[in-house]
């Protein structure tokens, strides 16, 4: 039985408290359309419904993201996931309130020990849960396009036992119309437009700039200085502290390139834009 006070509830709490998009999902639908082997009964069994967070990317990170400022668009990304993993958490709480269990997810990225599709997966894919509980479409760089603001949008994923109704999925395919523009305007040619899918080889190096690859080859080049004079001068470059700072900021550790995003047509005027309602 759907607790539909709820609902109603929840959206209203979570778009007071800054979320820009809001959606539902039963765990049993998600559990048989994930692509991966990363399903909600995996990660908690007795879960029932799994609830979309999401939060706009600024226009004027994205607007930034393809020049020389790119470091402070990396800022703003970073500080968005941080925002909606503190909001999923004060989501969970809001639940837990109402006599309910739920666990928030990170919207940070964990590492598979097998080292499959380059290593770097999270604990649900976001996209695919906010896909199901109907607040955009899966596109063609594999992010999710929504009506209001396009791809420039981040998501969190809150798991609860709460039976709570689910929302329809939107027929909504905007890429079918497009003649490509985010495959055009991706630097490295990582975008592959038939499959929906990219080349991650290719895509990682330029959106995370500053990530694990990146901290392992600055490693690597050390240990292969056979002079000690140069190994002091290799811990004393600018690498060294573009790396530090990374690790303190996360900036370039993800979302670090932002080329797809500012090409995509869908959602650029922002003006008059407001969260769509639940019931």
């Amino acid at each position: 039985m759907f607790e539909h006070g709820l609902k109603h509830d929840l959206s209203t709490y979570a778009l007071q408290q800054g979320a820009d998009l809001i959606g539902f999902v039963s765990t049993r639908h998600l559990d048989a359309v994930t692509p991966t082997r990363y399903t909600p009964s995996r990660l908690w069994p007795e879960a029932k419904t799994a609830i979309s967070v999401g939060k706009r990317l600024l226009g004027g990170a994205v607007a930034v993201g393809t020049g020389d400022m790119v470091q402070n668009a990396r800022w703003v990304a970073w500080r968005t996931t941080e925002f909606l993993n503190t909001h999923a958490l004060e989501i969970a709480h809001f639940l837990e309130r109402q006599g309910f269990r739920a666990l928030p997810l990170s919207n940070g990225t964990m590492v598979d020990p097998a080292w499959t599709n380059q290593g770097i997966f999270g604990d649900l894919s976001h996209r695919h849960v906010a896909a199901e509980a109907g607040l955009g479409t899966i596109g063609v760089p594999t992010y999710i396009v929504t009506p209001e603001f396009g791809p420039r949008v981040y998501f969190n994923t809150i798991l609860t036992d709460a039976e709570i109704e689910p929302d329809p999925k939107l027929d909504f395919n905007p890429c079918d119309q497009c003649p490509g523009e985010c495959v055009k305007a991706c630097p490295n040619g990582a975008i592959i437009r038939g499959r929906r899918t990219i080349k991650k080889r290719l895509c990682i190096p330029r959106a995370m700039p500053h990530g694990v690859m990146v901290m392992q080859q600055y490693i690597h080049s050390i240990l292969e200085c056979q002079d000690l004079e140069k190994r002091r001068e290799r811990l004393e470059d600018f690498d060294f502290a573009r790396l530090h700072k990374a690790l303190v900021q996360g900036v370039g550790t993800i979302a670090g390139c932002f080329h797809c995003l500012a090409a995509c047509p869908v959602g650029l005027d922002l003006k008059g834009k407001t969260p769509r309602p639940n019931a």
